[in-house]
């Protein structure tokens, strides 16, 4: 389905820009010369012609929903002012285009050398949120001359069905030299097997036909459309996108999305859904947070027994499509059942269970199988493994498909650290970082300090040598002076010891030392709004303080604002929920522990897996000291329980 609507959006494209540029007429015919093969990698490599405005039309699938990354290196510095580059456009762009539209106009993204801060003066780099299936590629060549350039793209697939702009690098060349192998062999282009034409002769080897088969689209049987829809979220930070369509113009809508289990915390804070249209969808692609854009958001019910329910009802205005998103952001897998009323839930790439069970055939087609093999071929939809290995304290190279969220997630356990990465790193932009770069991997005490990367424990890629460095930090009233971190200078670095707790060296109050903490302004603002910053400069406490991440997320699970949430009644009650009587370290913690708040409600603590959890909430950074106790930074905003 995604390469027939490249081939008719590209052929339709291409005519168009030929006429609008005046290019040398080309023929396009069918049974002329098509190509028997097509290019499919995540890096290629082409020369796009100059002295004539040329462009070149690449396909791009991503491989699964998220944040999409396209390079391109150019023989030229300063690509954009000597008029080289490229544009990434969704299928509503490229209509657009198609129809006489400005391409500059009309883009998710545009190749950009300032997109690495510190990188090479020939290289552009574009990033943008993937939530559909196809997408565009137009690189641009304005100069005079011939233009060399290699393009790859992170979490995604380049494709060229001509077979004829583009060509493979790397391994993924060698499938291409046989696809081109092949055509040598036959006048005929590859068509739709019949029963008297074959698309594999019996001399193609096993390897020819997995790879010809993983080529063609595999039917499906359409796409699934029912009032209900049934589906299956197991990985944290998994998602689902759906269609919906009103049953009428300017429809009363309702949406209730219920989950399993239904008595899990974690679960119960961090899954609902979104509800966005065109508008939404596209800023969302653009890079804007879903519950910034969406229309309507799945919030908690107060029925008793509903739990594990999160329901909207909103207008949807005229007849558009619109788009749900349903979101598992915790670690529990879970199974879950949408309900609309007013509307028609659609799911067309077979992402639920529902239409699984619809298009039982269409559940095996991420695989291929070899007719004279027992080998199987994924494809281009099938990712790598995610683990990623590292110490805090030493170093870590970035990888293909690498986040900050996700090296955080696997090397510290919680993706929210991603922040304190970025900062120790001094990296411009978070969500921009190249494969090859070195991040420095701050330790515990670091990051509860809120210290930054010394210049000198940047590893070097070529030398053994061990250095040592010590980085004092100035907040605004305090100084923090980190302990030393002996760090190889390989990408394997590793540290002398492993600290698995705060610093040991109190600098100023629980309160100064939320306020001197970037990780703590919104409960700074908190405890000033409520008073309870003069509570925590005196007396001995133990506060468990959820981060900035954490509270983000719980206004985006609420709707409220900031500003709305500092007004609440509730917000003291929510703030003394947090902190308990005397000095409680981390290793006083055992599982099933039970303590009562200064709010007058109890916690339970749990232990797993080493790291110590409170009402569900992880202890992320564990025994910051202070003068009048300590704190403990958590992942989430735990709630005291209805009276």
């Amino acid at each position: 389905m995604i390469q027939s609507k490249w081939r008719k959006f590209l052929t339709v494209a291409l005519l168009t820009a030929l006429l609008v540029t005046a290019l040398t007429p080309v023929v396009f015919a069918a049974e002329q010369a098509a190509p028997a093969f097509q290019v499919r990698a995540s890096e290629v490599t082409g020369t796009i012609p100059g002295g004539q405005f040329a462009k070149f039309w690449l396909g791009l699938a991503p491989d699964r929903p998220g944040t999409v990354t396209v390079t391109a290196s150019w023989d030229r510095a300063n690509p954009e002012g000597n008029g080289v580059g490229f544009y990434i456009l969704n299928e509503a762009n490229l209509r657009s285009v198609v129809n006489g539209q400005r391409i500059e106009n009309n883009n998710v993204g545009m190749g950009n050398t300032r997109f690495f801060p510190r990188g090479a003066d020939n290289v552009q780099g574009a990033s943008f949120r993937a939530t559909g299936e196809a997408y565009t590629i137009v690189v641009y060549n304005d100069s005079a001359t011939d233009a060399n350039f290699t393009l790859s793209v992170d979490n995604g697939v380049i494709v060229d069905d001509s077979g004829e702009q583009v060509r493979a690098v790397g391994a993924a060349a060698e499938a291409t030299a046989t696809a081109e192998a092949t055509e040598v062999a036959t006048e005929t282009p590859v068509a739709v097997a019949t029963a008297e034409a074959p698309a594999a002769t019996p001399e193609a080897t096993p390897t020819e036909m997995a790879e010809a088969a993983a080529a063609t689209p595999v039917v499906t049987g359409g796409p699934f459309r029912g009032a209900a829809i049934k589906g299956e979220l197991g990985e944290q930070y998994e998602q689902h996108y759906l269609g919906m369509e009103p049953e009428q113009r300017d429809s009363e809508i309702t949406l209730r999305l219920s989950f399993d289990p239904r008595d899990n915390q974690e679960l119960a804070r961090r899954m609902s859904f979104w509800v966005l249209d065109e508008t939404g969808l596209r800023r969302y692609q653009a890079g804007e947070n879903a519950s910034d854009v969406a229309i309507a958001n799945g919030n908690r019910v107060s029925t008793p027994g509903d739990e594990n329910v999160r329901q909207a009802s909103f207008t949807a205005p005229g007849l558009g499509t619109y788009t749900v998103i349903v979101y598992n952001n915790s670690r529990i897998p879970a199974t879950y059942e949408l309900v609309a009323t007013g509307a028609v839930l659609i799911d067309d790439s077979l992402q639920t269970i529902s239409a699984q069970e619809a298009a039982p055939a269409a559940a095996a087609s991420t695989t291929v199988a070899a007719t004279t093999t027992a080998a199987t071929t994924t494809t281009a939809a099938t990712t790598e493994s995610t683990g990623r290995e590292g110490e805090p304290g030493g170093a870590y190279v970035v990888k293909s498909g690498d986040t900050l969220a996700l090296i955080a997630r696997d090397i510290y356990g919680d993706f929210r650290l991603y922040e304190q990465i970025c900062s120790f790193n001094n990296i411009a932009n978070c969500n921009l970082i190249e494969v090859g770069q070195v991040i420095n991997l701050p330790t515990r005490e670091q990051i509860g300090a809120g210290a930054a990367a010394p210049a000198a424990a940047t590893p070097a890629a070529t030398t053994a040598a061990t250095t040592t460095a010590t980085t004092a930090v100035t907040p605004t009233t305090t100084t923090v002076t980190t302990p030393t971190v002996v760090a190889t200078t390989t990408v394997t670095a590793t540290t002398t010891t492993t600290p698995t707790t705060g610093a040991t060296t109190a600098t100023g109050t629980i309160a100064q030392i939320a306020a001197n903490n970037p990780n703590f302004s919104i409960l700074t603002q908190a405890l000033k709004a409520t008073g309870l910053d003069a509570t925590l400069s005196s007396g001995e406490y133990t506060v468990f303080a959820p981060t900035d991440a954490a509270f983000n997320e719980l206004l985006a699970q609420t709707g409220l604002t900031a500003a709305q949430l500092l007004q609440a009644g509730e917000l003291s009650q929510i703030l003394r929920y947090h902190v308990l009587s005397g000095n409680v370290a981390s290793a006083d913690i055992t599982n099933g522990m039970r303590a009562t708040t200064v709010e007058g409600k109890p916690v339970t603590f749990e232990i797993k897996d080493g790291s110590v959890y409170i009402n569900g909430a992880k202890v992320t950074i564990a025994d910051i000291p202070a003068t009048n106790g300590v704190i403990h930074a958590i992942s989430a905003v735990i709630l005291p329980p209805a009276q």
